[in-house]
């Protein structure tokens, strides 16, 4: 796969598993991180054993200059980016090792944090990478969803709200960036097995009951997924909701 892509959030769980499938399939990857150097060079070097190449760097999708200066570095170094799979953010308990707490629990703080990482880091990605898509042509970006946003449970207020964003901000994108042959989908992946998750035994006996299948999705199968939508040419402003679950 002759691709230059970026993928932020990429030093663990999903993000670090789509970067690693691109990376298998021969792609030169950027792999975004905001805190965790260790795990976004453990990424690195499994990527850079195979056939594809790549290089860590760290930036926080919250502050906007931080972004830009992600892609000028990618662009530096690889003169294009082919696809952006926005990949950062997550729940309460991922971002601050905290329960995500009720509605009427929930602090200002605890919202901000969430609606500032799921949402604005991906209006913060957008604003940066299309001007470079447009320049060359076209480009594809997936934005990372949730189920959440579609059929939230308790405890997922904020989170449920950021996503819902992430897929409002998606439809309307698509309409101002699709002449300048640039995609952008989101997918859903459900509950995958990451230790933010699994550690909850709430959380997976949930998603044992709610599945039609009985199990949480493997993170290589929608890493999969996201690396087969992202060479797609005609195909954008699609919510893929790659789960089991009946969500509507």
């Amino acid at each position: 796969m002759d691709k230059v892509v970026v993928v932020t959030g990429a030093s663990g769980g999903i993000g670090s598993a789509i970067a690693e499938r691109f990376g298998a399939k021969g792609a030169r990857v950027l792999v975004n991180y905001a805190s965790s150097p260790d795990r976004a060079d453990e990424t690195v070097k499994a990527i850079n054993k195979g056939p594809g190449q790549a290089f860590s760097y760290k930036a926080d999708v919250r502050i906007y200059e931080e972004v830009q200066a992600m892609f000028e570095a990618c662009i530096q170094k690889w003169r294009r980016v082919d696809i952006l799979v926005n990949s950062a953010g997550g729940q309460l308990v991922k971002l601050a090792g905290r329960i995500d707490p009720l509605l009427v629990d929930t602090t200002e703080e605890e919202w901000d944090l969430i609606l500032d990482v799921n949402l604005r880091g991906t209006f913060h990605t957008l604003k940066a990478v299309v001007p470079y898509m447009k320049k060359q042509g076209g480009g594809n970006i997936v934005l990372i969803g949730s189920g959440a946003a579609l059929k939230p449970s308790k405890h997922q207020s904020a989170y449920a709200a950021s996503k819902a964003g992430v897929l409002g901000l998606m439809k309307a994108a698509v309409q101002e960036v699709g002449e300048y042959n640039i995609k952008i989908n989101a997918v859903c992946p459900g509950y995958t097995p990451h230790k933010y998750l699994s550690e909850i035994k709430e959380v997976m006996e949930f998603t044992r009951r709610s599945n039609a299948l009985g199990r949480s999705l493997p993170l290589v199968d929608f890493a999969d997924f996201v690396v087969c939508l992202a060479q797609m040419d005609n195909t954008s402003g699609q919510t893929f909701n790659i789960d089991s679950r009946a969500i509507f």
